[in-house]
């Protein structure tokens, strides 16, 4: 097999197809040192670019929900020559779902079971002391990168601080440690302090006017563009920040722009804090270019000085590119990035306040993500533009591995029907966990097939070590419980039988220091209200999703609520209130959740029980709240239901079981002993994974710890299990 003749910048990239002893040897793996030598080319196993994209939820793509809207030409032939998984879960929110790739253990083993914010202690941050997957790709002289959004740890509360990345395995990191886009700029610079009138945090429309711009030695200059001027969003896709007048209007001329603005306040996907971290050391600076333009041209300049036709000392490689979008807050994209003709609908007037502008920049967010993605494809060599524009990609002339997902579901106001926005991101029902994946390369057989096996986010964990030929089973400690199952064999044997009995999610809530206080804040779908107050602890933070704090900061002491029962008993009476924690299993027919509730419904049933057969009404499948089995006034189980929910509820209790808590175990190597003694002292003082009483300190409380259990091993003295 020869590379394609028309591929720009195509290898000579000759794969020899296994033997049938070889790919056995490719699939099971080896125990005794745990790797295989590739048999499909002299120049070493193939590379993986793993794509994540933020918030794309099954129901973005037409590929998976005919219903979704916008179209995705460029993932779409990907889709074309790859296999599509329908029936992937992941974790309901983004930093446990990222764990769960990286590590290949549930969230119930890692403690990261939420977002990562910035009040969450080391405990619900990924730790130091895991075993990665840049880390387990190295024993196969891989060399890695990741590029765009981290949201594994760091840099607050962490010792590792901006180092986080290069810590956890990363040879090469760039991008922005935190879980999104920094908030919107309302104030336009520090120009205005009336945060009701540019709230996208530019001028809106058509009017132009005069731009600041930041040149060398961080002069600031006014630019009026010969003339022409600078639509508002003309000015910050530029990287400038629009002029104001004194009265607050957009000035059109640079003598009225008297005011000079602070550059260095952050401003949505154009303005944001960028982290550098590789072997050279931490570089630290702000970024004033949309999120995903940088982060393609990012990958595509790693990817082209790591090509094996290029590099004098070639090395199969690893790059992650994160993509924030389509992470709040929605941001409208360069217009160079818009659909052909596109115009806001009518009745929709331009902005991103209300629920039907959500949903337009939602869309638009998503296509100029899947033109990016093509970018990138072109840009690495992988893929070429035909003259009409169409991606021109074969994955067998290449020597790369492609995995694209979401990862997790679509956050509430850019949901698709039939999907259900009630119970999207941060929940984990169908439209909270069901994500789009699909993997090409030239490992794939018959290409332009579906899988509709049971897989999760933890098997790509499995999966980029099967790649590379190293079975990571040998090569983690079993003191780290691996919860992946394989996922090579549904590319190479397309009647490969299923390898998932179960599939499993959760979510959860960070551990924060007790000083850290957590507020209701209320977000709306339609007329229905939905609240949470065990995510977020500052004003800024609920508004940034849309929502209606109920906290202290601006609210009259008179309108604060303590609790979302309060909201609901003094507010709002039908306010549905999210539970503290979640988890729920499935097999191929039948969904188990289990939840802990809120005070003010702790009466009320912890399970719900759901069958997702795919019927005329339900024609995906749904967990609605009408489907639940268990509802009130529900007719009675019949036995196949009563008999897959014993199996399943059997089945979440061992998993649950399954984690020993090894109280005073900082290094996960599942024994108390001196170890653990050195690393509180190392931390003395500050926050980190040896804190173990979670106050946010290291400190005689946690020495206490490991000294009453001192010498004991989790894994055989029967500890008590988490609950």
């Amino acid at each position: 097999m020869r590379a394609h003749p028309e591929l720009p910048g195509a290898r000579a990239f000759i794969r020899a197809e296994p033997t049938k002893q070889l790919r056995l040897i490719l699939l099971l793996g080896t125990l005794m040192i745990g790797t295989i030598r590739p048999a499909w080319a002299a120049s070493g196993p193939p590379n993986i670019l793993f794509i994540i994209m933020d918030d794309v939820g099954i129901d973005q793509l037409q590929a998976f929900n005919p219903l979704a809207r916008v179209a995705t030409p460029n993932i779409d032939t990907v889709i074309a020559h790859g296999v599509r998984f329908t029936r992937d879960w992941t974790m309901p929110e983004c930093s446990p779902s990222r764990a769960c790739f990286f590590t290949g253990r549930y969230p119930l083993r890692t403690g990261v079971e939420a977002a990562i914010l910035s009040y969450a202690l080391p405990s619900s941050q990924v730790s130091p002391y895991e075993i990665t997957a840049p880390q387990i790709l190295a024993h196969g002289g891989y060399t890695s990168a990741l590029i765009g959004k981290f949201h594994l740890g760091g840099p607050d509360n962490n010792p590792a601080g901006f180092r986080t990345p290069s810590v956890l395995g990363w040879d090469y990191y760039n991008g922005n440690l935190q879980g999104g886009p920094p908030f919107l700029d309302a104030t336009i610079g520090g120009q205005t302090t009336d945060t009701t009138r540019y709230p996208c945090g530019f001028p809106l429309g058509d009017q132009r006017g005069v731009c600041w711009f930041q040149g060398p030695g961080n002069q600031i200059r006014c630019d009026n563009n010969k003339g022409a001027g600078y639509t508002g969003h003309d000015c910050v896709t530029l990287g400038g920040i629009p002029a104001l007048k004194k009265n607050g209007d957009f000035a059109t001329t640079c003598s009225d722009a008297t005011i000079r603005p602070d550059f260095a306040n952050y401003n949505g996907y154009y303005v944001w804090p960028q982290v550098i971290n590789d072997h050279a050391g931490l570089h630290r600076s702000t970024v004033r270019e949309y999120m995903s333009v940088f982060q393609t041209d990012t990958a595509i300049n790693w990817l082209q000085t790591h090509r094996r036709g290029k590099n004098p000392h070639p090395q199969p490689w690893m790059c992650t590119v994160s993509y924030d979008s389509i992470h709040t807050p929605y941001q409208e994209p360069p217009t160079n990035l818009y659909p052909p003709g596109f115009s806001w609908p009518p009745g929709i007037p331009e902005g991103c306040e209300t629920e039907p502008q959500l949903k337009v920049l939602n869309d638009l967010m998503l296509y100029a993500l899947d033109q990016e993605i093509g970018r990138l494809l072109v840009g690495a060599g992988l893929a070429q533009r035909l003259p009409s524009g169409q991606l021109d990609y074969h994955p067998e002339a290449t020597d790369t591995m492609i995995v694209l997902l979401g990862d997790n579901g679509t956050y509430l106001a850019g949901v698709n029907p039939p999907y259900d926005p009630l119970r999207s991101k941060g929940t984990p029902y169908q439209t909270g966990v069901s994500t789009p994946m699909v993997i090409a390369g030239p490992l794939v057989q018959q290409p332009g097939r579906t899988v509709n096996a049971l897989v999760n986010a933890v098997d790509l964990f499995q999966l980029f070590g099967e790649i590379a030929g190293l079975d990571v089973r040998a090569l983690v400690p079993p003191s780290h419980i691996l919860d992946c199952q394989p996922m090579l064999a549904y590319l190479t044997n397309p009647s490969q039988s299923f390898f998932r009995q179960f599939n499993f999610t959760q979510i959860g809530a960070s551990n924060h220091a007790p000083s850290v206080q957590t507020h209701p804040c209320v977000l709306s779908v339609g007329p229905l209200k939905i609240c949470t107050d065990t995510l977020f602890n500052t004003e800024e933070l609920c508004q940034d999703d849309g929502g209606q704090w109920f906290g202290p900061d601006d609210i009259p002491p008179n309108q604060q609520q303590a609790s979302c029962c309060d909201v609901r008993a003094n507010v709002y009476p039908h306010l549905v209130i999210t539970p503290t924690q979640s988890w729920a299993i499935r097999n191929e027919r039948f969904k188990l959740v289990k939840s802990d509730r809120a005070a003010c419904e702790s009466t009320e049933n912890p399970f719900e029980f759901y069958d997702l057969q795919p019927t005329l009404a339900n024609p995906v499948g749904l967990d609605t709240s009408a489907n639940n089995l268990l509802r009130d006034n529900a007719p009675p189980l019949t036995p196949l239901q009563a008999a897959n929910m014993a199996e399943l509820q059997t089945a979440l209790t061992n998993l649950l079981d399954s984690e020993p808590v090894c109280l005073g175990d900082g290094n996960l190597d599942k024994v108390v002993n001196r170890e653990d003694f050195v690393g509180v002292h190392r931390y003395w003082g500050q926050p980190s994974v040896f804190d173990f009483n979670n106050d946010g300190t290291t400190d005689q409380k946690d020495l206490d710890i490991v000294l009453q259990n001192f010498g004991h091993n989790c894994l055989t003295t029967g500890s008590e299990k988490r609950q």
